[in-house]
């Protein structure tokens, strides 16, 4: 009786030798056959051919076609004639007649299909011309026939020979021929391991690997791959959507083999079932600890973009942003104020959901009679929110009564494009395209600074930081000053404080946490961009490059914005996220989801609880910090309780 079974990849490895692939429109006579259905039911009649797809019988007189995916197996009656072909083409081979030989062979296998010998004897026909794929054909065929043929080093050899063309899915189908003919060889284990890895590794035929690695794993488990074996399985089970089971197993796995060179891997295939579980958290707990085990580098290149992709969410148009170039951010408790090139919305972050409110969005839009505002930036206090613009000066909001005031030229500003607002108690300093202006809210009164009157390095103001002491400015191509609040005077920040020459004279954002003071710059001599660190006592500094760009280079290096905790410094690229921890020295590199953001170019950086926010030119970024930070232990009583509870 000869056993049909489904193919593993795309109809190209069959785990036990199917009859009518070999025997592609064949005739095969009057010969008796019995064909057994899958569903059980029994067909008889006579032989007439088969292709890879059917089988057609003389059934009562009539035709009949049967579909192989119906069939479970054929009994085909030998017959005499089938012998004495047989016996012929051995007669002719002692002559050295091969090719006469061989057609009997053929002659003998249409008479009798459960002709083993006839199969066996071409199959070294074959072997001899070369031709090894037929050879493992018909040996597979005649070990299917007749187990009693000892097949076995021909299925080794020849999987050894496909390997090493590379051959990867005619290797495992001659590893899956021993595996499945001789279940008591000694190399049935290796074979079946082999094989298994083969379609895991090499061919990517997920669910038929699993269904392999759970048979070899029932049946040899003291074999040295088992562990190896009981790790793929998980990670099959993740690639064929089993997530909650890949869990489950990984868990098994690592609790079990906590010295395995596979437990990286583990931990992260744990983390894939987790993310597609939308349990970030897990997930980027298992990535982390995965980048922390491995010294493979390359591994922790795809780790980390898995890790950094499960850690971001992307808010855009769709989202309820006026428009995807986001300018400017402003946190204020569980309120995102976020600043477009066509207008302002607020969004409320109290609860798990994205709460756009509508209501100063529908105010300005009625003030400016529906002319959209591009927002350069944007701060909050307690009491008001103030929102820089490009055209339209400066915007007060009260964020009680929901008045709006718009100051502009005409009341005392320098210019109607404000780059940068900071607010410093009862001062709200701005700065413009033609200076640093103040406002002192509780005196109602305008100052400015300029160029023309004071010792400004530049009227174009594009950052500043505001201290108890000082009033700190960037500009767009002449350095930092700074202007020394105690005794009313501004001065340049640069070599005579001991600057580091690297530091580029395009100054790009501020921030500061205690008594130092941070600022990025970007080099245009040299295509390069960095951070400064300034202690606001001693005025000393350090300063570090981060980013080197090129002519042919996507990535430009002019766009860095900092923020700044009193253990981590972020900076916010064009290249990606680099996170500091400031008490170690370590930099870490948290990549952009592409799929979902391209390639940004970044406008702003703003730290809130738990949580960084970017505004880009594609949407508003959204990094889960406290979730980057999580380690392993944090996760094991988890896994404790998960265990206990199974």
């Amino acid at each position: 009786m000869i056993l049909l079974s489904d193919t593993l990849k795309k109809n190209v490895i069959v785990l036990t030798v199917s009859f009518a692939f070999f025997f592609v429109n064949i005739s095969y006579g009057e010969t008796p056959v019995s064909i057994y259905l899958r569903n059980g039911d029994r067909i008889t009649g006579r032989w007439l051919n088969a292709d890879n797809r059917i089988i057609k019988i003389d059934f009562n007189g009539q035709e009949m076609s049967v579909s192989l995916d119906e069939i479970s197996s054929i009994s085909i009656t030998s017959n005499t004639i089938s012998e004495k072909y047989l016996k012929n083409a051995e007669d002719l081979l002692k002559l050295g007649l091969r090719n006469q030989a061989r057609k009997l062979f053929e002659l003998s296998i249409q008479e009798s299909p459960q002709n083993a010998k006839a199969y066996y004897q071409m199959a070294e026909l074959f072997q001899e011309d070369g031709e090894t794929d037929n050879a493992i054909k018909y040996f597979g065929l005649a070990a299917a026939v007749d187990p009693s043929y000892d097949l076995s080093e021909q299925f080794i050899l020849s999987a050894t020979a496909y390997l090493s063309k590379d051959e990867f899915v005619k290797a495992a189908e001659s590893y899956i021929l021993l595996f499945e003919n001789y279940p008591e060889h000694e190399q049935c284990a290796y074979a079946g391991y082999q094989a298994a890895f083969l379609l895991t590794e090499s061919v990517e035929a997920f669910d038929q690997a699993l269904e392999l690695l759970m048979q070899v794993t029932e049946k040899f488990p003291e074999n040295g791959d088992y562990e190896k074996a009981q790790y793929l399985i998980g990670k099959l089970q993740v690639e064929t959507n089993q997530d909650e089971l890949a869990i489950s197993t990984l868990t098994n796995f690592i609790l079990t083999y906590t010295t395995s060179q596979w437990l990286p891997y583990a931990y992260t295939m744990r983390g894939r079932a987790f993310l597609k579980l939308h349990q970030n958290g897990e997930a980027i707990t298992d990535f982390t600890t995965a980048i922390e085990m491995t010294q493979d580098l390359k591994l922790q290149q795809e780790i980390r973009q898995m890790r950094d992709s499960s850690a971001w969410m992307i808010y855009r148009v769709s989202d309820g942003l006026p428009s995807n170039k986001v300018k400017a951010i402003a946190v204020d408790g569980t309120t995102i104020w976020i600043g477009t090139s066509k207008g302002l919305t607020e969004a409320d972050t109290s609860s798990a959901f994205w709460e756009i409110k509508t209501e100063i969005t529908t105010q300005l839009e009625e003030m400016f009679e529906g002319s959209p505002l591009n927002i350069q930036s944007l701060a909050a206090d307690e009491d008001e929110l103030w929102i820089g613009t490009m055209n339209h000066g400066v915007i007060r909001y009260n964020k009680a009564t929901g008045s709006i005031e718009n100051y502009t030229q005409d009341h005392g500003l320098p210019h109607k494009l404000v780059y940068d607002i900071k607010i410093f108690g009862s001062e709200v300093w701005m700065g413009t395209f033609s200076g640093v202006a103040q406002y002192s809210r509780s005196a109602d009164g305008w100052r400015i600074f300029n160029r023309e009157v004071d010792e400004l390095p530049a009227d174009d103001i594009v950052a500043l930081e505001v201290t108890p002491r000082t009033v700190w400015i960037g500009t767009s191509k002449s350095g930092v000053a700074f202007y020394d609040r105690e005794f009313n005077y501004w001065r340049s920040y640069g070599d005579l404080e001991g600057l580091d020459s690297i530091v580029g004279n395009s100054i790009v954002s501020f921030d500061t946490i205690g008594s130092q003071l941070f600022f990025t710059w970007y080099n245009q001599s040299n295509e390069t961009s960095g951070y400064t660190e300034c202690d606001l006592d001693s005025l000393s500094s350090f300063s570090e490059e981060v980013v080197r760009g090129d002519l042919d280079s996507l990535v430009r290096p002019e766009n860095i914005h900092i923020a700044v905790t009193e253990d981590e410094v972020w900076l916010a690229t064009n290249d990606g996220v680099y996170k500091n921890t400031r008490d170690t020295g370590e930099w870490d590199l948290i990549s952009y989801p592409e799929d979902r953001i391209g390639n940004p170019i970044i406008n702003s950086i703003e730290l809130g609880d738990s949580v960084a926010w970017i505004g880009t030119s594609n949407g508003l970024a959204r990094i889960n910090t406290s979730a980057l930070n999580l380690r392993e232990e944090e996760l094991k009583p988890k896994l404790e309780e998960e265990e206990s509870y199974e």
